[in-house]
C-alpha cells in the first residue's frame, strides 16, 4: 500500500454517517498500480469495493496491434471502435458493449459493400459477396438485435451475452481485414507444386 486517504461525512439532522476510503496500492507482482476505493453509510452495511484502472475483463486479441496496419480508409473507424468497446467491458458497461459492437459491425458492412439502406440489406449483400457464411450470417443477425433491444427494449446483457457477442464480433473483424493477408504471405511462401516431365 502506497498511500491512504479516509473522508468522513455527518448529517445531524438525519442521524446518518458515512465515508469514503481511497487506497493507492501497488501489485508485488507486476508493479501494476491501482487506486481502491471503499465508501460506506450508517444506513447500509453494504461496503462497495472499486477500483480504477477496473481489472481487464477481456484483453485484446492478439492481432489487434494487426489491425490498424490493414485498413484502407473507409475502415478505419473499426480499431477505434473495437478500442471503446473494450473499454466498456472493462468498466463494466454491458449496453454501451452491446451497441458498439453493433455499430462496429454496421460499419463493416458498409464499408465492405456500401449502405444497403436497411440492417437486412446489409446483411443480405455482406452474405453475398462471401464476407459470412449463412450460419455466421444469422449469428450476425442476433448481435444485430441484441444492440436494437438494448437500444429500443431496455435489454441487459449479461456477461455471457457480452462474451458471445465479442467472440463473434472479433471473428468476424478478423476474417474480414486479416485472414486475407495472412493467406496471401502464406501462398507467397508456399512452394509451388512441381509438374513431372513428360516422358
Amino acid at each position: 500500500m502506497l498511500h491512504v486517504e479516509e473522508t468522513r461525512w455527518n448529517n445531524d439532522e438525519a442521524c446518518i454517517s458515512g465515508g469514503d476510503k481511497y487506497e493507492m496500492l501497488k501489485c508485488m507482482g507486476c508493479d501494476n498500480i491501482a487506486l481502491r476505493h471503499t465508501s460506506w453509510n450508517s444506513e447500509d452495511d453494504k461496503r462497495p469495493v472499486n477500483y480504477f484502472p477496473p481489472a481487464i475483463f477481456r484483453p485484446t486479441p492478439a492481432w489487434f496491434a494487426d489491425l490498424r496496419f490493414d485498413l484502407s480508409a473507409q475502415d478505419i473507424v473499426v480499431e477505434p471502435l473495437l478500442r471503446e468497446i473494450y473499454v466498456a467491458l472493462q468498466n463494466n458497461q454491458p449496453r454501451l458493449a452491446a451497441i458498439g459492437i453493433r455499430s462496429l459491425l454496421e460499419n463493416v458492412m458498409i464499408a465492405k459493400t456500401t449502405d444497403q439502406g436497411t440492417f437486412g440489406k446489409n446483411i443480405a449483400e455482406f452474405e453475398r459477396l462471401g464476407y459470412v457464411s449463412k450460419v455466421q450470417r444469422e449469428r450476425l443477425e442476433t448481435i444485430i438485435e441484441a444492440g436494437h433491444a438494448v437500444t429500443h427494449r431496455a435489454f441487459l446483457p449479461s456477461n455471457e451475452d457480452v462474451i458471445a457477442l465479442v467472440n463473434i464480433a472479433e471473428h468476424i473483424i478478423e476474417s474480414v481485414y486479416l485472414h486475407e493477408t495472412k493467406i496471401d504471405d502464406l501462398k507467397s511462401r508456399v512452394p509451388p507444386k512441381k509438374t513431372p516431365p513428360r516422358g
